[in-house]
């Protein structure tokens, strides 16, 4: 489990990674792509560039089309911690 950007994170048994806002009481479930893409981006210090890259290694696929997933997904979580 960790702790980043206001969020407790943590990885279920079944793949899915649940996010919890202590400060809102929100819950989110993702699923296995976004489960990929949040430990890309703890591994890349958040940065998504990097994070592109690393999933785009791991799913075979150019980073360009993983780039905008990443940077839509880190803003729909910027604006559900509020």
């Amino acid at each position: 489990m960790g702790r980043d950007h206001g969020l407790i994170a943590s990885v279920r048994p079944d793949g899915y990674l649940e996010l919890f806002v202590p400060l809102t009481g929100k819950r989110h479930r993702c699923g296995p792509r976004g489960t990929t893409m949040w430990l890309a981006l703890q591994r890349c210090d958040w940065q998504t560039e990097l994070a592109a890259e690393d999933v785009a290694v791991r799913l075979g696929v150019h980073p360009d089309s993983i780039r905008c997933d990443i940077q839509a997904w880190m803003s729909h979580f910027r604006e559900a911690s509020r």
